[in-house]
């Protein structure tokens, strides 16, 4: 079933509520910019979703609201992708397709949903021990690890904001991680090293994509 048709059996008062909560949990496998435990996790600061009418309801309001902005976003790309096809511009550009599609959370409450997140997700990350990696890339593999848990922490430490110093070091250091993370992806006998950096990286874009939607840009 479809987005819609999942948010009007939560806000139906006719069905048993343990189904109304499940059809929210069907409505964010629809729509989900966080990931679904990311978008899971900032709909329960709403409240007790599982026994709490007006939670469930408000969670919903939230996730609706995002996903508005969302589909206009992607209207809107649709039509710029129209006319640069029309002027042979065949290929978009790759930060604007990884901002459209990436993790994030669209709308007003865009913010405190990426802050809430990255608190999520920097909880998992920073217990976890420096996984073994490649020789050859151990070095610059350190050395993001350590730039990057600067910028992180200081944007939790600041309640989301991170100074034009740290967004650059952070915008910079993107480009590398990713292709170290494909790499790693590559050598499937070090599937921790992969499934840390890749966290980390997940973390750091959610951070940029966040920033990148404060602006506009």
């Amino acid at each position: 079933m479809s987005f819609r048709v999942y948010a009007r059996h939560v806000r139906d008062r006719d069905l048993p509520f343990g189904r109304r909560y499940r059809a929210l949990t069907h409505a964010v496998s629809r729509y989900r910019p966080l990931g679904f435990q990311g978008t899971w996790s900032y709909l329960n600061t709403a409240g007790d979703l599982r026994n709490d009418e007006t939670a469930l309801l408000h969670a919903l309001e939230k996730l609706e609201a995002s996903r508005t902005v969302w589909l206009r976003e992607i209207e809107s790309f649709a039509d710029r992708r129209r006319t640069e096809k029309a002027l042979h511009r065949r290929t978009p550009r790759q930060a604007e397709v990884r901002h459209v599609l990436g993790h994030r959370w669209p709308g007003p409450e865009g913010k405190q949903a990426v802050l809430n997140e990255v608190g999520r997700l920097w909880a998992v990350h920073c217990p976890a021990l420096f996984p073994d990696v490649p020789a050859g890339s151990k070095g610059a593999l350190a050395e993001l690890d350590t730039r990057l848990a600067g910028c992180v922490s200081a944007y939790l430490a600041h309640d989301g904001h991170l100074d034009i110093g740290r967004q650059d070091a952070l915008a910079k250091c993107l480009p590398e991680l990713r292709r170290h993370v494909a790499e790693l992806g590559r050598s499937w006998p070090l599937p921790q090293a992969f499934a840390y950096f890749r966290l980390l990286l997940r973390t750091a874009e959610l951070i940029h994509n966040g920033k990148a939607q404060e602006t506009g840009g």
